[in-house]
């Protein structure tokens, strides 16, 4: 068996709509989930109708998700030293699981397979939609108690006594950043009054020699709304790289920080082209861990020049939301320019279309990214994009997951 040969797995179930006859989006609580819909936008965030999956490709998913996660967690270990990725070198090794809460994005082929395109572990986004706002739609309330008690004890593990002092932080003025943070800090004291926590915005920090303050009063873990990249790459109004201080200050074991930064390893779409074209000889990779890299991950590489298919992804290595991301014929590769911003290359998965209808009433044709979340490594809520294009960017539409 060849390397990266990907391998169909074919489900029974088949993608269906149902539409829910209440509009749903009502019962949404604004101060949990207030980017409902701007005057700006023609539609709703939120779509009316659901998309369904069954409970066996949800438990196949979560299935291979854990697995895959494992196998990306041991694969950070030993890559983290390579050339590739020696600006992180500074980064700390502290902890058994890379991404304390991480995000995994799949879309189906044709075939109705499930394959893993991106793995978001450094600062992961659409928390309250997944871990509350799907359950609006469902009703399940059993399940959202469990999994928003999951979510909390993430947290509150990494404490080591009551004293500890959490502090949560994203940038206030992103609306969207600063309400996935609120909603971490409030679902931890849901579920763990005793412990003591803020939430609070990125530049009320303080950071000196001996550690992370927020008004006088020193931080012991600090969930950070702000990517690692960016974070580097942050220096004070006199010049002190305040950034690679707080980074500093983790490994030096005066703050936890959540995420660890070293999930931007995770992150970093190369692991990909790494764990798809691998050497297993010596078995670095277990059958299990190996079987579902085949079935689940394109072939991925970071040479343009290779034939991965018929049609292939060009995705930046830190790209988010879309942003970058082109697509071009295998015979087209040297028209491709070269840019400063470094690009993995991807087969392209074609995937089958879904009918979506919006609050306003349009019935629109597009494509699912469906998400998985993953609490140190094991699986959890779901969450769901609709676009009317095959590359979902952040102008698509979340649609409410129903598991049969």
């Amino acid at each position: 068996m060849k390397l990266g040969m990907n391998i169909p797995f074919k489900t029974q179930a088949k993608t269906e709509v149902k539409v829910d006859k209440n509009n749903w989006v009502n019962d949404i609580d604004r101060d949990i989930i207030p980017y409902i819909k701007e005057p700006e936008w023609k539609y709703s965030y939120p779509t009316k109708t659901a998309i369904s999956i069954s409970k066996e490709e949800k438990e196949y998913v979560e299935n291979k998700s854990k697995i895959i996660f494992n196998a990306m967690n041991k694969t950070v270990k030993c890559v983290r030293n390579l050339p590739e990725f020696e600006k992180f070198n500074f980064i700390a090794s502290k902890f058994d699981c890379t991404a304390h809460l991480a995000r995994m994005d799949f879309v189906k082929d044709v075939f109705n397979n499930f394959k893993l395109v991106e793995i978001n572990a450094d600062t992961p986004c659409a928390i309250p939609e997944s871990f509350y706002g799907n359950f609006i739609y469902t009703k399940d309330e059993e399940s959202k108690q469990y999994i928003n008690g999951e979510l909390a004890q993430v947290f509150a593990r990494l404490s080591t006594n009551n004293d500890d002092f959490f502090v949560f932080a994203a940038n206030k003025e992103y609306q969207e950043d600063w309400y996935n943070a609120k909603y971490l800090h409030e679902n931890l004291k849901r579920y763990f009054p005793e412990l003591k926590s803020e939430l609070v915005s990125l530049s009320d920090l303080e950071i000196f020699d001996d550690g992370v303050y927020f008004s006088g009063k020193k931080i012991d873990i600090l969930y950070r709304l702000h990517p690692v990249e960016m974070l580097m790459e942050d220096v004070s109004d006199d010049g002190y790289p305040v950034g690679r201080k707080l980074i500093e200050l983790h490994n030096e074991g005066k703050v936890v920080l959540v995420n660890s930064p070293e999930a931007i390893i995770m992150q970093d779409k190369r692991l990909f082209a790494i764990m798809t074209n691998f050497d297993n000889r010596f078995g670095f990779y277990t059958r299990e861990e190996l079987l579902a890299i085949y079935r689940m991950i394109p072939l991925t590489s970071t040479d343009k020049r290779l034939n991965l298919s018929e049609k292939v992804i060009a995705n930046p290595i830190y790209g988010r939301e879309g942003y970058g991301i082109s697509v071009f014929n295998k015979f087209e590769a040297h028209t491709i320019e070269d840019k400063d911003e470094e690009y993995i290359y991807q087969s392209f998965i074609e995937q089958p279309t879904v009918e979506a209808e919006t609050v306003e009433g349009d019935k629109l044709t597009g494509y699912v990214t469906y998400s998985v979340f993953l609490l140190n490594g094991e699986p959890t809520a779901w969450y769901a994009r609709f676009s009317p294009k095959e590359i979902c960017d952040e102008e698509a539409l979340w649609i409410p997951i129903e598991f049969k």
